[in-house]
């Protein structure tokens, strides 16, 4: 089957499917959603399928072509992002992505490029593909993923057949997790974290996160009891060096946005119920005094982690709730967290 190895994303799978059956796979794509969830994949997927040895509608995941693909070494698979230490893609680098498409396919008669990230492309980068996607060689297609498609010339954008990805389910997110090696029960919590982005979760180490993640749950927990004291000692050890801090900042912003959703009548099965108590605003000023102290512990000069933390996480109990940067200023210090 096409895209079996895809999780999720069913109707944009579909769209790619009919396309390369029918043999009409459009000259150019914009692949566009959240970080973390599965647009690269599909991309390399269709590359795959368009450029398989063996013509069929799909990618057969055994010719050369495919396995070179797979591994990065396809002559006729050319994959554009940022140069090291740089934060765009220039006009040289797609002067050369042109020029490679123009010639001669080394294997068949086809051609992928990808960019990726789309969106790094500088407005001159993105003026001298224009004229590519206006008039594409037979036979060749180029594919952008962008977690930002409106930072892209409009007129980029009508040239290509544009794909919305949107986050996974809870369940598809733990699917992929899990065959990406993750225990059943870890896979699980993680993707209650995740926010429908398991490139989310693999970019994590996951025992410290899912650690975090359950001291946060932990603290929470004993403030909605009342328990006060039982509380502040386990945020006091949360806060024990600044990546644990950023850990459960980050598993804190997960339970806030999920019972901010659940306001809105989402799912908010996993949320700490102190959360799901808290009103839309609240709700807002807690993620903003997250944010804050998440922004400001990267900064060249951070406030103290531990002391920001258990501020922001007791200042949780409905109607008590710390003003957004309450937090950070607890910890002095300035810059970005």
């Amino acid at each position: 089957m096409m895209f079996s190895g895809i999780v999720g994303h069913a109707p944009q799978r579909d769209v790619l499917a009919r396309a390369l059956a029918r043999g009409a796979v459009h000259p150019a794509y914009l692949f566009s959603g959240p970080p973390g969830v599965g647009k690269r994949l599909v991309a390399l997927e269709l590359a795959r399928a368009w450029l398989c040895q063996r013509g069929e509608a799909g990618a057969c995941g055994a010719c050369g072509s495919c396995r070179a693909v797979g591994v990065g070494s396809h002559p006729d698979f050319l994959v554009q992002g940022c140069e090291e230490g740089k934060k765009s893609i220039g006009v040289k680098a797609i002067h050369h992505l042109t020029d490679w498409l123009f010639l001669s396919p080394a294997w068949g008669c086809r051609k992928v490029a990808l960019v990726d990230p789309a969106d790094a492309l500088t407005d001159d980068a993105a003026n001298a593909l224009l004229k590519t996607l206006e008039e594409p060689p037979p036979g060749r297609v180029v594919i952008l993923v962008s977690t930002r498609p409106g930072g892209l010339p409009a007129t980029v954008r009508s040239r290509c057949q544009h794909l919305a990805f949107g986050p996974l389910a809870d369940e598809e997110v733990a699917e992929t997790l899990r065959r990406n090696g993750w225990p059943a029960q870890a896979a699980r919590q993680a993707a209650a974290l995740a926010e429908g982005s398991p490139g989310a979760a693999l970019a994590r180490d996951g025992k410290a996160w899912l650690e975090s993640a359950e001291a946060v749950r932990a603290v929470l927990e004993a403030l909605e009891r009342g328990e006060r004291g039982a509380a502040l000692a386990v945020a006091e050890r949360l806060g024990e060096g600044r990546e644990r801090v950023i850990l459960a900042l980050q598993a804190l912003l997960a339970f806030a946005r999920r019972a901010a959703r659940g306001r809105l009548g989402a799912v908010a099965e996993d949320t700490p119920r102190l959360l799901q108590r808290l009103g839309a605003e609240e709700l807002g000023q807690l993620m903003a005094g997250a944010l804050e102290v998440h922004r400001r512990l990267e900064g060249d000069r951070p406030p103290n982690a531990k002391l920001a933390l258990a501020t922001l996480l007791l200042g949780c109990v409905p109607g008590r709730h710390a003003p957004a940067g309450t937090a950070a200023a607890a910890g002095g210090g300035g810059g970005r967290p």
